[in-house]
């Protein structure tokens, strides 16, 4: 992140802690989609996920006084709703992961726009989604941080709590694998 994004974000928070809920709006606006598909992609239900991310915010804004920078804004966030969504499976409402202590356990859906109106999702995207998903746990989860809930490699880091040399390479095994496995399929080999 930059380091005006990360001033802006600073002051924004100053001004949430002292009681500025419009700036709180103005803060999490940027990343509400996001947390909406990872909300998504957890619980497997839109309607679902819409009130756990509410549910999370109103969390995070009553919170706000704890967050102590060390992360991102993003990041403390992120780690909200997964913890939300985690406690709400283990309530016993839905059981949609196939462990409910990692969130990275499921199968992805397609939660992208437009998909509820026509059910109807792209071949190329349920064509890789099926292959991320075939992948080994540590490879999907840094593929799925990166593309799915496009987090930078800071950001991954804080998350998986690793450093960033680490976040690039497994990251690059992740895709090497990925694109091994859609050339083996197609019958091509890696070195042609």
């Amino acid at each position: 992140m930059d380091s005006d994004k990360r001033i802006k974000e600073r002051e924004l928070i100053d001004q949430i802690k002292g009681g500025d809920s419009n700036a709180y709006y103005e803060l999490v606006s940027q990343y509400r989609e996001r947390l909406y598909r990872k909300a998504c992609s957890i619980v497997g239900d839109m309607d679902e996920a819409e009130d756990l991310l509410q549910e999370a915010l109103v969390s995070a804004y009553l919170a706000i006084g704890s967050f102590r920078g060390e992360s991102g804004i993003y990041t403390w966030l992120y780690r909200i709703v997964v913890n939300r969504c985690r406690d709400f499976l283990r309530s016993g409402k839905k059981a949609i992961l196939m462990d409910p202590l990692d969130p990275f356990s499921m199968v992805i859906k397609d939660f992208r726009p437009g998909v509820e109106k026509n059910h109807e999702h792209s071949e190329e995207a349920s064509y890789l989604i099926e292959k991320i998903n075939s992948l080994e746990g540590k490879y999907k989860k840094i593929l799925l941080l990166r593309y799915y809930d496009e987090l930078s490699y800071q950001e991954i880091g804080e998350v998986m709590h690793m450093n960033i040399g680490t976040v690039k390479s497994r990251l690059f095994k992740a895709r090497e694998l990925l694109k091994r496995l859609i050339l083996a399929e197609r019958g091509e080999s890696y070195f042609e």
